[in-house]
């Protein structure tokens, strides 16, 4: 396949997930998602490995957002268990499981791998532990840690169609900034990799039909500078080479897509690998918070009773929950194409009752929001343009928001100056923005909910974005009405 030929179907994908959409209308299919461990590691005869516990401690000793954790015990397992562990259970949310970056119906697609000493093992939060893959190859940098993100697309029910692949790279990259900020936090330097062929997926012994082109970061800096021993053999016996598992039970052709636009990655080459460089913002806490309450605090919005959606009460909210939310908006991701990539992802902001900052439109331009189009009412506009409306069972509260931030791109520019693999890179750099925005809005005592539901057409006009810009993602930003009752779930 020509390059030409892949930038036009990856640009007819992106077409059809955002401007496009009702154009291109998805019919429903029916087929269960998968389960929340890969084929094999869920297994109650897998070999698992105990993760510490009392990382929540350390986290309370530790000031937001400029306090660290240095000198840990078991520090690599810490920061998992810090950018990918359990908060709290919501008894009266549907979606129950809360962990500290958001998900698609609390289902958690994406996974994180750790390799280079012995056989793969996959993060397994609810058992507290690290589950070993039977029967994989053993895979890894020469005994230093490697962690590797994928997004398992099966892990999504079928009816979203060719939309799994966005919210699984959107996930993949808020998944990136959650663990460079653990990273962070306990003194790690670590180093990423982009995808560039499926050969981790085969030596993780994925299908390769459900899962994503996984992400590397390497922590060999850290290995060297602790005085680990870097073994020259794997420190467990490697099994042989194994066949990829078997695809889906149900046939989906929507899969097809939605791979070819993700494995579209090898048009990039081999970028090597690059810094993860800060990821933390800096400037004042709003509150005197650790991270560990900042943590527990992020949230989407809820509603009572089991109900969805999410339901909000309109209050002025101080300058800092804005000015703070640009500061951790503007944090470059790691490496030069990303950082290309992020050049073009404009984030444009509707704002309302928001002490130093007048009703209406403003555009992120380095750190600073700079107004785009002022007035009262963008909210409430905003809201007639939302996928999911007020209903007895549905909570709609986008009028009573402090702020909804968009991640938007034209597609067409980005793709003929950066390549068909650019439409992916920038998921990874939405989700990487919105992960910042979620711990910012913790940290002021707000809910960030990530919302693909927009109609992208509709929400061009009263945010001034241009007729061949497509939303990425958007953030809902508000004071919640609702608390309900949590179970703390952290070890």
């Amino acid at each position: 396949m020509t390059t030409d030929t892949l930038s036009r179907r990856v640009l007819r994908y992106a077409h059809a997930q955002g401007t496009g959409r009702s154009q291109f209308p998805t019919p429903a299919q029916v087929a269960e998602a998968s389960g929340p461990l890969p084929d094999g590691a869920d297994r109650a005869s897998a070999t698992r490995t105990p993760l510490p516990y009392g990382t929540t401690e350390l986290l309370e000793r530790a000031a937001f957002p400029a306090g660290r954790v240095p000198g840990a015990a078991d520090r690599v397992e810490r920061a998992l268990i810090t950018a990918f562990g359990l908060q709290r259970g919501e008894l009266t949310n549907p979606y129950f499981e809360h962990r500290s970056l958001p998900s698609v119906r609390s289902l958690f697609p994406v996974h994180a791998f750790v390799t280079g000493t012995g056989r793969p093992q996959v993060l397994d939060v609810h058992r507290h532990a690290l589950a070993e893959l039977p029967g994989t190859a053993s895979c890894g940098t020469g005994g230093a840690p490697r962690i590797l993100l994928a997004g398992r697309y099966t892990r999504l029910p079928a009816f979203y169609g060719p939309l799994r692949g966005t919210l699984t790279e959107l996930e993949l990259g808020i998944s990136l900034r959650s663990l460079a900020v653990a990273l962070e936090l306990f003194g790690l330097e670590g180093r990423l990799t982009l995808p560039a062929s499926g050969d981790l997926l085969a030596e993780l012994g994925l299908a390769d039909r459900e899962w994503s082109w996984p992400l590397a970061v390497d922590l060999a800096d850290f290995a060297a500078r602790a005085g680990v021993p870097v073994p020259s053999e794997p420190l467990a016996p490697a099994a042989g080479p194994v066949a990829p598992a078997a695809g889906p039970v149900h046939p989906d052709p929507s899969l097809e897509e939605l791979l070819a636009v993700n494995r579209a990655q090898a048009a990039a080459g081999d970028t090597g690998p690059v810094p993860l460089g800060p990821a933390i913002a800096g400037g004042a806490a709003a509150r005197d918070l650790s991270w560990a309450e900042v943590l527990w605090e992020r949230g989407s919005g809820r509603m009572p009773r089991g109900l969805t959606g999410m339901a909000g009460r309109l209050r002025r909210v101080p300058e800092g929950s804005l000015t703070g939310a640009a500061a951790w908006a503007a944090v470059a991701p790691p490496g030069e194409l990303l950082r290309r990539v992020a050049e073009k992802v404009n984030v444009t902001v509707a704002v309302q009752a928001t002490d130093g900052f007048e009703d209406g439109v403003h555009r992120l331009t380095g750190d600073r929001l700079l107004p785009h189009r002022p007035g009262p009412g963008a909210l409430a506009a905003l809201e007639r343009d939302y996928g999911y409306k007020l209903a007895p069972g549905n909570g709609c509260d986008v009028r009573h928001a402090s702020a909804v931030w968009f991640c938007s791109v034209r597609q067409h520019e980005l793709v003929a100056e950066l390549g068909p693999a650019a439409w992916t890179l920038a998921q990874y750099v939405a989700g990487w923005i919105t992960q910042g925005l979620c711990l910012n809005a913790a940290a002021h005592g707000l809910y960030a909910r990530p919302a693909r539901a927009f109609d992208g057409l509709a929400v061009q006009r009263p945010l001034g974005l241009a007729p061949d810009e497509t939303v990425l993602l958007s953030v809902i930003s508000g004071t919640p009405r609702f608390n309900g009752l949590p179970l703390d779930l952290r070890l």
